[in-house]
């Protein structure tokens, strides 16, 4: 069975398609893409992007992106639990190691000879045996404790890198506002809807924006106050989708050359192109 990099690169090359060109149709660096063709999914980026882009591409390639979307999901499930179990097993492996190695030591060890009697060489090696096993017990102890420090600590350590790493990409465009936006123009060929009365509306409830696409375009809106995902989506050109909101919410997108967002009467278009955020009250 083809794995999700190989259905992906046969797809764009039954098309004749160059990682470039697939790059500029969707917006995504094409080492990015690459990765993914070879499965490699450890770039550093969230996993919201690393499932937007994969199934973004899917979409691009005329692919199913919920069947892709899925088996990628139960890859990364079965590469989790993979690795707990190696863990587990080289914890107990090292284990059972160190107790062979001591009762090794203690089969072998050279009798004392004490020329006084059988009953001095007797009594002289239960001794020496109970004592090797006694100190092997707690270097083992003190090993094994060690070890599941070092693994405590280095597991906290991921886990507030992370927890830094989310936060600066989630909060980088939380203090700007909309000044990461510029108005624009009515585009060509998307025109205001009518309202009851034959007048043209030029404004939308302060509850409501509306998302329009030039371009393909990944889009999540996430509103700040409840933590809610209000809209996650691949737009294509022309596409034009109202969403309801309740307060400030956060836009996060990949292409934002290709994206105009109306709210209040204004559209405004996010300044710069590629992968950005910016917050709309």
């Amino acid at each position: 069975m083809q794995s999700i990099g190989e259905r992906l690169e046969d797809a764009r090359k039954r098309k004749g398609i160059s990682l470039r060109e697939a790059a500029e149709a969707t917006k995504i660096r094409s080492d990015f893409l690459s990765s993914i063709e070879q499965n490699k999914f450890d770039f550093e980026l969230p996993d919201i992007y690393k499932s937007g882009f994969i199934k973004n591409y899917a979409r691009y390639l005329k692919l199913d992106p919920e069947k892709i979307i899925a088996d990628y999901n139960a890859q990364q499930l079965s590469s989790s639990r993979l690795g707990k179990k190696n863990s587990g097993a080289e914890w107990f492996g090292s284990m059972e190691l160190k107790e062979t190695e001591s009762a090794t030591a203690t089969e072998t060890a050279p009798e004392e000879e004490t020329g006084s009697s059988n009953f001095g060489r007797i009594s002289a090696k239960p001794k020496t045996a109970s004592t090797t096993e006694e100190e092997d017990t707690e270097d083992g102890d003190k090993i094994f404790y060690l070890k599941i420090g070092l693994i405590f600590v280095g597991t906290l350590a991921l886990v507030f890198v992370l927890f830094a790493l989310i936060r600066a990409i989630l909060g980088s465009g939380s203090d700007g506002g909309t000044e990461f936006a510029t108005p624009v123009d009515e585009p060509a060929g998307i025109e205001s809807p009518a309202e009851p009365g034959g007048e043209t509306s030029s404004s939308v409830s302060a509850n409501e924006i509306t998302l329009i696409a030039e371009g393909n375009v990944y889009v999540v809106v996430k509103q700040q106050e409840d933590d809610a995902v209000l809209f996650r989506e691949t737009l294509s050109a022309g596409e034009s989708v109202p969403v309801s909101k309740s307060g400030p919410v956060d836009i996060l997108f990949t292409a934002g050359e290709n994206l105009i967002i109306e709210h209040n009467g204004e559209r405004v278009r996010p300044k710069g192109t590629g992968t950005a955020k910016i917050t709309i009250p």
